[in-house]
């Protein structure tokens, strides 16, 4: 979950610097990509707010519960929607509901190991009721996963804490004794000052739309645009929504990323504070839900190989691309507000390629790079230097939108010959 881009706009006025020009760029010697619109437990990175008549309340409509079934998970989050603040809140408020309605002892099947089903679980152990956390992948985490690349945190799912003042996930930070990097927004390269302010010209008159709920951003921007413009857009708000303009509502804007202040990268992992969230609650993994019956007096959960597992009430976490999905069979089907609020929501993209290189090439003092790609612009568009943040030759590449549906389906070897192909020409 890395919405950020926005602050790109917020502070691009004269902190940009010339690119360095090296005549070759050496080959990676290793890479870490991501697939999130292939991943069966996530179809997609995490939710955006579409145009509709449900506005900024869709979530709070997803997240009424359905009798004993409860939703949790960042979708249904309405302080910090796309973040994992907003996911371990939307946990504890799940669990906060069904301590107030439970009886001692109960049996609450959580679905989904992210920090939503873990920080739920947490609150519902805590509480004494009794909790079965199961997990469809082989892992814990959900769309948090740190993998490394010689040693260093590289994290395939959420990168950043958004707002570290008043956030949740700082506080895990602080209980967990790990470091931060405050991520500078002004230390960039490659920066198209003049496009950017072109796009605030059109930005600008969200304030006049009558109806932010059902309009598209593409209604505030010309039939067309020229190639920096495009990648402008793509930077300001494909890169933070995992959606393009014409499917984004410009109500968007009006929600909220968790707390105040800089964001922070995490030199140390993000499985760190996960862990710590988990502590010693056990979690079935290889369970992959595919039915949530419920009765007025209990739940029965279907797993793939036809198991029944039963419990008092139901949480469930999973993303708003399963839902949308409908990956999971609910009987009897779920109320109209629950439905309709999964269909109004959309399923945003946005992907990564971690980079590792036998020495940099890059500007070693520059939080980050951005390029506009004359051909097809956004693609590759925005990198982090991993030199500045974890000491090591790396660079982590996003593509968001239309370009990360446009490579999702790419072998591994095609997607990084595109990344170097584009790191060539920026440095050319």
């Amino acid at each position: 979950m890395t919405g950020m881009t926005r602050r790109w706009l917020l502070t691009a006025a004269g902190s940009s610097r010339t690119m360095p020009q090296p005549s070759a760029l050496p080959e990676p010697v290793a890479f870490l990509r991501t697939s999130w619109s292939n991943d069966p437990f996530a179809l997609g990175s995490y939710s955006f707010l579409a145009p509709s008549l449900l506005g900024t309340s869709v979530r709070q409509q997803l997240a009424a519960p359905a009798g004993r079934l409860y939703f949790a998970g960042e979708a249904t989050s309405q302080e910090a929607p796309a973040t994992q603040a907003g996911a371990l809140l939307s946990g504890r408020r799940a669990a906060a509901e069904i301590i107030k309605a439970a009886r001692p002892g109960e049996h609450v099947i959580v679905v989904g190991s992210g920090f939503s089903g873990l920080g739920c679980a947490r609150d519902l152990t805590n509480a004494s009721l009794c909790v079965t956390v199961l997990e469809g992948r082989d892992r814990i985490g959900g769309r948090t996963w740190t993998e490394r690349l010689d040693g260093i945190p590289a994290e395939l799912g959420a990168s950043w804490i958004h707002g570290h003042k008043g956030n949740p996930i700082t506080t895990l930070l602080r209980e967990t004794g790990g470091r931060s990097y405050p991520f500078d927004y002004d230390s960039v390269v490659g920066r198209d000052e003049d496009a950017l302010a072109e796009l605030e010209t059109y930005l600008s008159k969200a304030e006049d739309v009558e109806d932010p709920d059902t309009t598209p951003y593409s209604a505030l921007l010309p039939s067309k645009m020229s190639p920096a413009l495009r990648s402008a857009v793509n930077s300001v708000l494909v890169q933070e929504y995992g959606a393009e303009p014409e499917h984004l509502a410009i109500a968007a804007e009006e929600e909220d990323v968790a707390g105040e202040g800089s964001d922070f990268l995490l030199p140390d992992g993000f499985d760190r504070l996960l862990a710590h969230v988990r502590g010693s609650i056990p979690v079935r993994t290889g369970a992959v839900v595919t039915r949530i019956a419920r009765t007025a007096d209990g739940v029965t959960v279907t797993l793939a190989n036809g198991e029944n597992l039963r419990a008092d009430r139901c949480v469930a976490t999973v993303p708003i691309g399963v839902l949308r999905a409908q990956k999971i069979t609910f009987e009897p089907a779920l109320p109209a507000p629950n439905r309709e609020a999964i269909e109004a929501l959309g399923s945003g993209l946005l992907d990564k390629l971690w980079l590792q290189f036998p020495s940099v090439f890059w500007d070693k003092n520059a939080d980050a790079i951005e390029w506009s790609d004359p051909t097809d612009p956004g693609r590759w568009s925005l990198w982090v230097n991993g030199h500045r943040a974890f000491g090591e030759p790396v660079l982590l590449g996003f593509n968001a939108g239309r370009p990360a549906h446009d490579h999702a389906h790419l072998t591994d070897q095609q997607v990084v010959a595109s990344a170097m192909d584009s790191l060539r020409r920026m440095h050319a």
